[in-house]
């Protein structure tokens, strides 16, 4: 496979610890993923950072391309941008102590996304209510909140970019509120600040990566949550023993502590739990809000005014880089919930007047999104496509992901497009060198050589055994046999009487195999005798070892 290896933004490889297993590429929703050499694995497409891959690796050879905890320096300002998540992964422990302990880990400021919850939640409540009357909008309209549901629809749905909500997901009115109003009294004194957003996933991207560098209202620098879990768990523990650190005052209404109407944000639903609207639904988990993007480009549910999309089981709380069990924390939300109840900050005619100067709308349009996130491959001529359905003729179909690609189909694109080569199907590949080897008397194989092998048992013809197997065949049906069977094979049946060695005799056999546990007639064995005919029992079905058999070149004909 020839080299098109493109840095991903959100996860990256260890070729040290990769074992080959091929998981992460067929866990890929975008099929971005290719391994070269068994190990060398490289991100060749739209990777949209919904962390499967990193999910499905159990050698731990994937991770997320976030910052390491405690990489800020000691002279920087840094500024912690915190969400709903990180509180459910302390059972029993308070969101205020969480954001000392924050704050004991070094970080200045910490800001709490539940204020940004609020204002996103009544943005989007006045938005449909408006296009509730004048019907402008398209419905359903989908959640923007998840990052990865929008590069998902503008990868493999772009029609449905339109009904992506156009308003300010919490993460950018969070960030935006902190670079207007925290960063510049920071750099009137000439100090250095840094933005860490505390992720349950990869998805936040990396301001270094070339094609994401455009966005904007963005976070600078991401931490997975179970990066910073260790330290932070020991921070709380500390503060917990203690009477009660104090801490500066906050100077923002925005740094202190979630209520429970932004804590159900965590789990799969508690973005429309408590919005004014009823005509909603709420999906998780990557394969389903796919299958559900399908129907609603099909046309269906057009009846539900917004649909709630994560792809992560149970919503961010599980996010690949989530530090305790998603259901153990999604307890831990409930019991926030009834601890604080249900109530909003914020009012409404404040929002109110904040929307109408277009304070909460996103300037990316769908077209914009479309570039930035959709893919990125040149569109394919109908002459190319004709050749894909060729090379896919040549191809078993298995989809086992040997040759470095996901599935066949993709393997076969990627040949066409000239960055991968038949040579690549490990199948192909043997096939060619068992027939080239042969040609030039490299290699032999004789029906002894079987019986070691597999374990055949010999009834009969013993004196045969060392008969060279040049092909194999599997029927039953002796007319068949003796009209198809080539000479030299060895044949798979389930027959027992004595006709099968004239068969045998007729067609110049290597040997006869019976399968399924079948034995032969006395009168089948003394022919076989006679004619010095080797017959071997399996066990097992006749599938079964024509299988084996393939795998070793019997059965693999010239022409195929």
């Amino acid at each position: 496979m020839t080299d098109l290896q493109q840095p991903s933004c959100f996860v990256k490889f260890d070729k040290t610890l990769c074992q080959g297993h091929a998981l992460c590429i067929r866990a890929c929703p975008t099929k971005a993923i290719r391994m070269a050499d068994k190990r060398t694995v490289k991100v060749v497409g739209q990777c949209i950072g919904c962390g499967e891959c990193i999910r499905v690796c159990d050698d731990g050879a994937v991770s997320a391309a976030a910052a390491e905890a405690g990489s800020f320096a000691k002279d920087q300002v840094a500024i912690a941008l915190v969400s709903p998540v990180l509180y459910a992964q302390f059972p029993g422990v308070m969101p205020k102590d969480i954001l000392k302990g924050l704050r004991q880990m070094g970080f200045r400021h910490t800001i709490d996304m539940s204020y940004f919850l609020e204002i996103f939640h009544y943005a989007t409540e006045e938005f449909i209510s408006r296009n509730r009357e004048s019907d402008n909008a398209p419905w359903p309209l989908i959640s923007p909140v998840c990052p990865v549901v929008v590069r998902l629809i503008a990868h493999q749905f772009p029609s449905l970019m339109p009904h992506v909500l156009p308003v300010l997901r919490p993460a950018a009115l969070m960030a935006r509120e902190v670079k207007q109003r925290i960063i510049p009294h920071y750099r009137e004194s000439g100090e250095a600040v840094a933005l860490y957003y505390i992720n349950p996933c990869p998805t936040k991207m990396d301001p270094n990566c070339s094609s994401l560098a455009k966005q904007q209202e963005i976070p600078e620098v991401a931490l997975g949550i179970n990066d910073i879990f260790p330290e932070l768990s020991h921070q709380v523990e500390l503060i917990k023993k203690s009477d009660g650190m104090q801490f500066d005052q906050t100077r923002y209404e925005y740094e202190t502590c979630a209520t429970g109407n932004a804590s159900m944000w965590a789990m799969s639903g508690g973005e429309i739990a408590e919005m004014d609207f009823d005509r909603s639904l709420a999906v998780s988990g990557l394969e389903e809000t796919i299958a559900y993007l399908q129907k609603i480009e099909l046309g269906l549910f057009k009846d539900i005014e917004y649909i709630e999309f994560r792809t992560c089981r149970e919503g961010c709380l599980g996010g690949v880089l989530t530090a305790i069990d998603k259901y153990l924390a999604k307890s831990a939300v409930q019991k926030m919930i009834k601890l604080f109840g249900l109530g909003r900050r914020l009012t409404r005619e404040n929002i109110l007047r904040m929307y109408e100067k277009g304070h909460f709308q996103t300037e990316k349009s769908p077209a914009k999104l479309i570039e930035l996130y959709g893919t990125k491959k040149a569109s394919l001529s109908l002459e190319s496509m004709q050749q894909i359905e060729k090379t896919m003729e040549l191809l078993r179909g298995t989809d086992c992901a040997a040759c470095g690609a996901p599935d066949c189909r993709t393997f076969a694109e990627d040949i066409v497009r000239g960055s991968a080569s038949l040579q690549d199907c490990l199948w192909i590949s043997a096939h060619s060198t068992i027939k080239s080897k042969r040609k030039k008397g490299e290699i032999t194989m004789t029906v002894n050589d079987l019986v070691k092998r597999f374990g055949l048992q010999v009834v009969a013809g013993d004196q045969g055994l060392d008969r060279q197997v040049e092909d194999g065949y599997c029927g039953d049906l002796l007319s068949e046999i003796m009209g198809n069977a080539p000479e030299g094979c060895v044949w798979l049946t389930i027959q027992g009487h004595q006709n099968i060695v004239a068969v045998a005799v007729l067609r110049n056999m290597a040997a006869i195999i019976i399968t399924g546990g079948q034995t032969p007639d006395d009168e089948t064995l003394e022919k076989a005798n006679q004619e010095q005919i080797p017959i071997l029992l399996w066990s097992d079905s006749a599938y079964q070892l024509a299988g084996r058999l393939y795998s070793m070149g019997v059965g693999q004909s010239e022409e195929g």
